[in-house]
């Protein structure tokens, strides 16, 4: 559900001479959409800002170089950081076909047509069938292809933290999701740093009438190792028990969270495997994403009864 462009500066000058344009960039790209920039052509965000503004408008005192900055700032909060060879050419419409026919972008999106895969222009980009319009939400299967189908592009982009916030994230079938979100991570990279894995789910007590129990982080994470490849076995998992908090917010709705935004689902990851089974899954805004993140990244407001099988019971 989302994307990654490698733009060209001359669409985002071109964007900045008029309003319309201007606030479509504001509103469509970036945390929050399908639609994020990658860090091509450069390797630092600091470069790649400043390729931008030398490439932007000559008058500094214009309307259109203020639209023209901020664009840039806004492009640059959320980056794709893509791992390239040094470019040995100068013009980028020489460098991204070379970069693109390396590791594909998922979108090419220049001023005039380039002879890669997946371009488009100002003058194409609109068209009913093109690849610029991406969906926001989806029905899919509830199965392990099926919720992979719209959790690959933030999986394989990742190069932070993959948050996966579950009720049942503890159950079987939630650990087998987890199982193939980690043997997958390395699949078509385009940086080779990997995330670390963040799995949140909610204590359950078991008795006579409610059953079984959730069991403690430690013997979760043993359970979802089981099923990891060996050469993956090493990276960095980590898992979580939560209880609520009186006076803080409950613990509901499901979701996948990276740095680069997050999927809304309503059952979450413990699919059922019967492709007669479906689910919404949603892509959020980037103010409900910024709350979930605070919620369970920056400040866990939950207990936390174990955290790979410390019982601790501190907050």
């Amino acid at each position: 559900m989302i994307h990654e462009y490698a733009l060209d500066p001359k669409v985002l000058l071109a964007w900045s001479s008029n309003t319309r344009d201007y606030a479509e960039f504001m509103r469509e790209y970036g945390l929050g959409t399908p639609r994020l920039i990658s860090l091509f052509p450069k390797k630092k965000v600091s470069k790649l800002r400043s390729y931008f503004l030398r490439n932007g408008p000559v008058d500094s005192e214009s309307l259109q170089f203020q639209r023209y900055t901020e664009m840039v700032s806004k492009m640059v909060e959320t980056l794709i950081l893509r791992e390239f060879p040094e470019p040995q050419l100068t013009d980028w419409n020489d460098i991204v076909k070379v970069e693109n026919g390396r590791s594909p972008f998922n979108v090419v999106l220049s001023s005039q047509v380039i002879d890669t895969e997946r371009n488009i222009t100002l003058t194409n980009m609109y068209l009913r069938d093109s690849i610029w319009n991406h969906p926001c939400q989806a029905s899919i299967n509830r199965t392990v292809a099926g919720f992979s189908s719209i959790a690959v592009g933030f999986l394989r982009l990742a190069i932070d933290k993959v948050v996966i916030v579950d009720t049942y994230g503890w159950t079987q079938k939630a650990i087998k999701t987890v199982q193939y979100f980690i043997n997958s991570i390395r699949d078509n990279r385009v940086n080779p740093l990997l995330p670390s894995i963040h799995l949140y789910y909610k204590e359950k007590r078991g008795s006579n009438n409610s059953g079984i129990g959730s069991p403690d982080a430690a013997e979760v994470k043993r359970r979802i190792l089981q099923g990891v490849s060996e050469y993956l076995s090493d990276i960095n998992l980590e898992v979580f028990e939560l209880q609520e908090i009186d006076g803080n917010d409950v613990f509901h709705n499901r979701c996948i969270l990276t740095e680069h935004g997050g999927i809304l689902t309503g059952h979450g990851i413990g699919v059922s495997g019967d492709e007669a089974h479906t689910d919404d899954a949603i892509l959020m805004k980037s103010d409900l994403y910024e709350k979930k993140w605070w919620q369970f990244v920056e400040d866990n407001c939950f207990q936390i009864m174990s955290h790979d099988g410390s019982k601790d019971g501190n907050n």
